[in-house]
């Protein structure tokens, strides 16, 4: 019989968002992009190890990273249109 025996909980690896935090770092924000870089870093080092738990934490700091990261450079590109707007019509 191939596979894990009965009872035994196989969870999902977690994603390091390794890309992601690269693409909001050069698109979106510097400084929480460059920290997401290194929480995704801290991912994949964990995993290395096999610690799960240190590679969930992580994972979930670089997930909250990227999206914070994200959701700023979308709102300075509005803000700056939204300026560029005024500043034309003005």
């Amino acid at each position: 019989m191939n596979g894990s025996p009965p009872g035994d909980d196989q969870h999902p690896l977690p994603k390091d968002y390794m890309m992601e935090s690269l693409l909001v770092t050069i698109f979106c924000c510097l400084m929480s992009g460059l920290f997401a870089l290194m929480y995704s870093y801290e991912t994949r080092a964990a995993l290395a190890r096999g610690d799960m738990r240190e590679a969930e934490r992580a994972s979930q700091k670089a997930r909250l990273l990227v999206l914070f990261s994200l959701m700023f450079g979308v709102f300075v590109c509005v803000a700056w249109v939204i300026y560029v707007v005024i500043a034309i019509c003005a």
